[in-house]
């Protein structure tokens, strides 16, 4: 029974490779479930990076594609005159006549280029000279000419034998030729030329010989199976492509010995404290000798050398590398190394027991961005981590005071919850528990309270 591994996303975008492309492409599809195979036909992957291709949302016409640059409105932001700008997009019409959206964006960036660098003047009128000779080579017809030409021409080439096939219908015609290409042994097949012996011919002429040969053709033979069944995708100017994620790597702290484990976790602890690389390299290499001993004293004293063991070591440092770097290319890891602040504030956040605590921290940490020692984008971290914490403590479980308080509420008559809804409120009766409960408890036994009362007002109507 074949195991798929589900630790990441490794195993959706990237095929094994099984000497045949096109083979193992439709063997990966077909193992894949339908979610994945989703994900694997909607995105690509280029590198480690997982990114889509969509379409603009409203899709400009030709025309808007070239307004983009090439109008009068672009050219005076861009030079700052209105003249100059006009003559600029009356020379560009000329130059890019007859030629698409992107050859005029081409044109249009290219001058803007040289204007900056060579000045305005110099360069309208290069353009000006180039315009005034595309306008002397230009050959202007009406329609009325081009017919008469045709027509006569056709008059004058035509011989009697051509007259005698014209009065032929189209079928006849059609039949008459294809008689004739058949006739005489003729076949509609001809002699393709391999392209494989033009190219081993190539790389024999060119001196190549024993493994960098092999090397070439197995290249070029890969390439022929991947142009098979393969297409090219050209991107239009309204296509564009946006990153959605990374491929996990392959390695992970799962793949660490059991004893060894925790070394990943203090690895991202120390990382996140902004202690050195160097030092924190220092550490773990220190306790990887300690739980792989390569060579020392036995009890007995006897000295030994363990092959085994210098393995493991160096398959544990190759997944802490992967750790390392995946550390390395988290922002909120990254942020906690590099932001005293940032660290400060969110560790705070985390420890907080209290919604109010949130709060005062988020305060705070407005207070530091306003100053400029918090950058926006930690900021802005900080507060989905204050609204995660706030979150979990108001779904965590009640503390012991406050089931008390709840019960009671949920079980009081009338009058108990007058005199609850007066106690528990401001400064009436100061030793009630409600008040040495936390934020987030107080409003859960206010809120009970509220529905209590709203119940039985309802009743009694």
């Amino acid at each position: 029974m074949q195991t798929t591994n589900i630790r990441s996303n490794r195993h959706i975008f990237i095929p094994q490779d099984s000497g045949s492309p096109k083979d193992g492409l439709f063997t990966h599809i077909s193992g894949l479930g339908q979610l994945a195979r989703l994900d694997f036909e909607r995105f690509n992957l280029a590198g480690d990076v997982i990114f889509k291709v969509e379409g603009d949302a409203f899709p400009t016409s030709q025309e808007d594609e070239e307004a983009r640059i090439g109008s009068l409105a672009y050219a005076i932001k861009k030079l700052g005159n209105e003249v100059d700008a006009a003559e600029f997009v009356r020379c560009l019409n000329t130059i890019c006549d007859g030629g698409d959206a992107r050859s005029r964006q081409t044109a249009a960036s290219h001058y803007y280029r040289e204007i900056a660098e060579r000045g305005v003047g110099l360069v309208l009128k290069e353009m000006a000279l180039l315009a005034m000779q595309l306008q002397d080579f230009a050959v202007m017809e009406t329609e009325e000419e081009v017919i008469t030409f045709s027509m006569e021409s056709q008059c004058e080439d035509d011989s009697p034998h051509d007259r005698e096939e014209t009065s032929l219908s189209l079928f006849e015609q059609e039949l008459a030729s294809i008689k004739k290409m058949v006739s005489g042994g003729r076949r509609a097949s001809a002699c393709q030329p391999d392209e494989f012996e033009s190219f081993l011919d190539q790389m024999i002429a060119d001196g190549f010989d024993g493994d960098d040969l092999a090397s070439r053709v197995e290249s070029f033979e890969n390439l022929m199976q991947y142009d098979e069944s393969g297409a090219v995708i050209v991107m239009s100017a309204h296509e564009r492509t946006i990153a959605c994620g990374q491929i996990d790597s392959e390695l992970t702290a799962e793949d660490l010995p059991a004893k060894a484990q925790y070394l990943a976790a203090e690895l991202r602890r120390e990382y996140a404290a902004g202690k050195p690389v160097e030092e924190v390299w220092d550490d773990l290499n220190a306790q990887l000798d300690i739980l792989f001993p390569v060579s020392g004293k036995t009890e007995s004293g006897e000295r030994f050398y363990s092959h085994a063991n210098r393995e493991l070591q160096s398959s544990c440092r190759e997944v802490l590398e992967t750790i390392l770097a995946e550390c390395q290319s988290d922002f909120h890891l990254t942020a906690l190394r590099t932001n005293k602040a940032y660290r400060e504030f969110h560790k705070a956040l985390r420890g907080a027991k209290d919604t109010k605590a949130v709060g005062e921290t988020m305060k705070a940490a407005y207070q530091a961005r306003e100053t400029g020692t918090l950058p926006l984008k930690h900021f802005t971290a900080l507060t989905t981590a204050s609204k995660l914490q706030r979150e979990r403590l108001e779904n965590a479980r009640p503390s012991r005071n406050a089931h008390v308080l709840l019960k009671e509420v949920k079980q009081a008559s009338n009058g108990k919850l007058r005199y609850l809804a007066w106690a528990m409120y401001g400064s009436n009766q100061p030793e009630h528990p409600v008040h040495k409960l936390a934020s987030q408890e107080k409003a859960a036994v206010w809120q009970q309270l509220k529905s209590r009362r709203a119940s039985a007002t309802a009743m009694v109507a």
